[in-house]
């Protein structure tokens, strides 16, 4: 397992390490450590990239898609799993086959008809597509869950005086805590490190992406990838701290979801 671990990390590894050299030093053996921590290149990585902005930018998308696809995805698991027989199974289904279509067979109609109606190089257009591409997985894990929560809680709410939207929020909600975590730190991981939608929908320069403007770096007369390598490793951070951070609910949360219907 030692083995198996230190496999599967050395591109990180390999990717830290090169960021922390000069080019040339690079360019002569990518497989060596660096003779001392040479930061020039997060230095020039940072004013080149205009890093805060781009940050902000994937923040932006990124906060917003997690936001809008939980709210989406529990209310719409939550209305799958109260509808009483075939009904419930028959939308279940469908929402669960929207993980099966991938983006690439659509991404050209997609361009077609964001162009069409003048949604090209808005941020916030593409929290919604995120959020659609996403709430399949949400729907599907959510669903598991909810199934698995005794009605007589709801039952008990209602004698109460508890009206439905409020017993989903204030009873329900709080039950899916892991599960609602972990699709937190997956749609997290999903849309920062995305490339392709970004790139494809914002052409404009001052709404990229952090991914979008990492690979600037890259061109056809030649690549700079030290300063690429520097990106990267910036990119890294936040993943790794909310992965650290939220690890104990994601296993137990994946689990949750899995419970038959």
């Amino acid at each position: 397992m030692f083995f198996f671990g230190v496999l599967f990390l050395m591109p990180i590894i390999l990717l830290v390490m090169n960021a922390f050299k000069t080019h040339n030093d690079m360019i002569q053996n990518f497989l060596s450590f660096p003779h001392y921590l040479y930061t020039g290149n997060f230095t020039e990585a940072i004013e080149r990239l205009k890093f805060w902005r781009v940050v902000g930018n994937s923040a932006y998308v990124t906060l917003g898609t997690m936001l809008v696809c939980t709210i989406i995805s529990f209310m719409a698991a939550y209305g799958i799993a109260h509808i009483p027989g075939k009904l419930g199974n028959v939308l279940y289904l469908i929402f669960t086959l929207g993980q099966i279509i991938p983006f690439h067979s659509i991404m050209i109609a997609l361009s077609v008809q964001l162009t069409n109606t003048n949604l090209l190089n808005n941020l916030t257009v593409l929290i919604f597509l995120y959020a659609g591409f996403h709430g399949a997985f949400g729907i599907f894990t959510y669903v598991g869950f909810l199934k698995s929560i005794p009605k007589e809680l709801e039952e008990a709410a209602a004698i109460d005086g508890c009206g439905m939207f409020r017993c989903m929020w204030q009873v329900i909600f709080p039950l899916v805590r892991s599960t609602s975590i972990t699709l937190l730190v997956l749609f997290f991981l999903w849309t920062w490190n995305d490339f392709l939608m970004p790139n494809l929908y914002v052409s404009d320069s001052g709404l990229r992406t952090l991914t979008v403007a990492i690979y600037m770096f890259k061109s056809t007369s030649g690549s700079e990838w030290n300063l690429m390598l520097a990106g990267m490793t910036l990119s890294m951070v936040p993943i790794i701290i909310i992965y650290i951070a939220a690890q104990k609910y994601i296993t137990s949360g994946l689990t949750a979801g899995a419970v038959k219907m």
